[in-house]
């Protein structure tokens, strides 16, 4: 029972991601005159249906792992991988057609300003802990626990960064974030100081933790026998 939920639910996940992408791409699709206002987040219309497609191979690789091996944590983190990267593809092309296109569509604001935060630091996350758990589902040993806090950190640092800094959203310079927090916090520090502050630490983190779980990775090579190896 404990399997067949398992793959449920990984299965369920991969179906959602599916279902992302095959909206994300009909938006496009049906808003192919609106020029893009920051070219390098839009892919051409072919690029993008190759990258939608090679983007599905992580929740249906995360699904068959999943769905045999519930308790190892290595499927549901690719299953993770896609759907942040659906959310993302998703919520960036609703925004632009909504906020461009038809204005009619609801929320589109507050969908920019989701699409800005979700999916950067936590595929980098993800990839740090896939790098980190492979392939057994546990770290190497206990002494990595500081590298695994160090990638929460620094994604949690990024996160928070790009959902409340002040200004125009990243993914959509035309919109101004609105949840953005502007203020002086005392001694001439200001709001955007302390953005810009746990932007640098964050991704200083996140950059550090993926270089050690790399290595981490080399030595579980060396030292690991038989079938793990």
């Amino acid at each position: 029972m404990v399997r067949s939920r398992a793959a449920w639910l990984a299965w369920s996940l991969c179906a959602v991601c599916v279902s992302l992408i095959a909206l994300a791409l009909l938006l496009d699709f049906v808003g192919h005159e609106i020029v893009p206002v920051l070219p390098e987040e839009r892919l051409d219309p072919g690029l993008a249906v190759l990258a939608g497609l090679l983007s599905l191979a992580y929740p249906t690789v995360g699904a068959l792992i999943a769905s045999r091996l519930p308790t190892n944590p290595i499927g549901w983190i690719f299953c993770g991988v896609g759907l942040l990267y659906a959310a993302r593809r998703f919520t960036i092309a609703y925004a632009d057609y909504a906020l461009l296109e038809t204005f009619a569509l609801p929320w589109g604001e507050y969908v920019a300003w989701f699409s800005t935060w979700v999916g950067f630091a936590g595929l980098i996350l993800a990839g740090v802990f896939l790098t980190l758990l492979f392939p057994d589902g546990r770290l190497p040993s206990h002494r990595w626990r500081i590298v695994a806090w160090a990638a929460v950190v620094g994604a949690a640092l990024t996160t928070l960064a790009d959902a409340f800094a002040p200004g125009q959203l990243r993914t959509h310079p035309y919109v101004e974030n609105p949840f953005g927090v502007v203020g002086v916090i005392g001694g001439g520090f200001t709001t955007y100081d302390l953005v810009g502050a746990s932007v640098v630490l964050g991704r200083a983190l996140l950059l550090t933790s993926s270089l050690a779980a790399l290595i981490s990775l080399v030595l579980r090579l060396y030292r690991v026998r038989g079938d793990e190896r």
